[in-house]
């Protein structure tokens, strides 16, 4: 019966009923904090909906966060603080579910004393780390941002990896591609630039623009500035190829 109430609460209820139940037992003693779990879970809520990412047409959130306390209040936190915050990153996991937000990875939560933070209050530092596991090593993982200018064509980029062929749509007149979670079009592939190349519809016709890369934008094997796209044309950024195609 437990079980089945719990399914039916918020993510926030449910941490606050975990909460209750660990310091009901013999932690209570010791739990006098000022500072609640309930507004540590909020301060992360806040920082989860405050740096939201577009990308592959879902929403990214931050996946690693440090909530900062004065080193009086995170004093009643030390005997529960690992169970805190592996709950607390439960909590994240079940929030970013039922407002459709998706992680790079689990979200992982720290907390820690900064004598700098005001007594009763709360710091928090959110980031968005993706860390490829080790037997995806050199493989191209990719994201695609909603577009907010639709283009007329059905042009595409296709990108051949181990996992087969990913179909990416060019649907905006300006695309942003590169490793950076700011781009429309993300490629975590460690020789593309964190800005790499721009692609912009002009002219009824598709020109991608070099952006100080590291590795360079080549086209065809050709290294380019900027210069526009034809059917079939072999796009390399830094060596990774994708292959241009019209309707």
């Amino acid at each position: 019966m437990a079980l089945e109430s719990g399914l039916g609460m918020s993510a926030l209820s449910r941490f606050e009923l975990f909460m209750e139940q660990v310091v009901e037992g013999s932690v209570a003693r010791l739990f006098r904090s000022p500072v609640q779990p309930a507004e540590i879970a909020k301060r992360l809520e806040r920082a989860m909906e405050a740096q939201q990412q577009i990308s592959v047409k879902r929403i990214i959130v931050p996946n690693v966060y440090r909530a900062y306390l004065h080193p009086q209040d995170m004093v009643a936190f030390d005997p529960i603080r690992a169970e805190v915050e592996r709950e607390m990153a439960t909590y994240l996991t079940d929030l970013a579910q039922e407002r459709g937000f998706s992680m790079l990875e689990h979200p992982h939560v720290t907390l820690a004393a900064e004598p700098t933070v005001p007594r009763r209050s709360v710091q928090v530092e959110a980031q968005t780390i993706a860390t490829p596991p080790a037997d995806a090593a050199g493989q191209t993982q990719i994201f695609q941002a909603q577009p907010q200018t639709q283009t007329p064509t059905t042009a595409r980029l296709l990108l051949t990896t181990s996992t087969g062929t990913h179909v990416i749509p060019l649907d905006s007149t300006l695309l942003t591609i590169g490793r950076g979670l700011n781009n429309d079009i993300i490629l975590e592939d460690t020789r593309v630039s964190r800005h790499h190349a721009q692609l912009r519809y002009r002219s009824r016709r598709f020109w991608v623009a070099d952006l100080s890369s590291t590795n360079g934008t080549f086209i065809n094997g050709e290294r380019i500035t900027e210069r526009a796209l034809r059917g079939s044309d072999i796009l390399s950024l830094g060596g990774l190829e994708l292959t241009f195609k019209e309707a």
